[in-house]
């Protein structure tokens, strides 16, 4: 049996995306962080290619990491720590940040 044999059997849309997360929902998701984790970072001053890095590197931290305790979050700052310190983070927030 093949996969699409298997969604008309079940009624399953063949559109139906398993993990589909927009760019508004990733910056969200990260401005959350930095306010509950009262980080400095100023993604307004960030260059869109800069801010993409980001934004599509989240989707590697969902897959690798769980969600409690806003690790993907912190997995995609503590990844991009060098090029976030040019707008705000600091060695500090990265020790804060870290999982060890």
């Amino acid at each position: 049996m093949n996969a699409i044999d298997i969604l008309k059997q079940k009624r399953i849309n063949f559109d139906y995306s398993a993990l589909s997360i927009s760019a508004e929902d990733v910056l969200r998701r990260l401005i959350e962080t930095i306010n509950e984790w009262e980080l400095d970072i100023k993604l307004d001053l960030m260059k869109k290619d800069e801010l993409l890095i980001l934004i599509d590197s989240f989707g590697e931290a969902v897959i690798d990491y769980h969600p409690e305790n806003y690790h993907q979050e912190r997995a995609v700052l503590l990844k991009h720590s060098d090029m976030l310190k040019k707008y705000g983070l600091t060695d500090e927030d990265i020790c804060r940040l870290d999982f060890t």
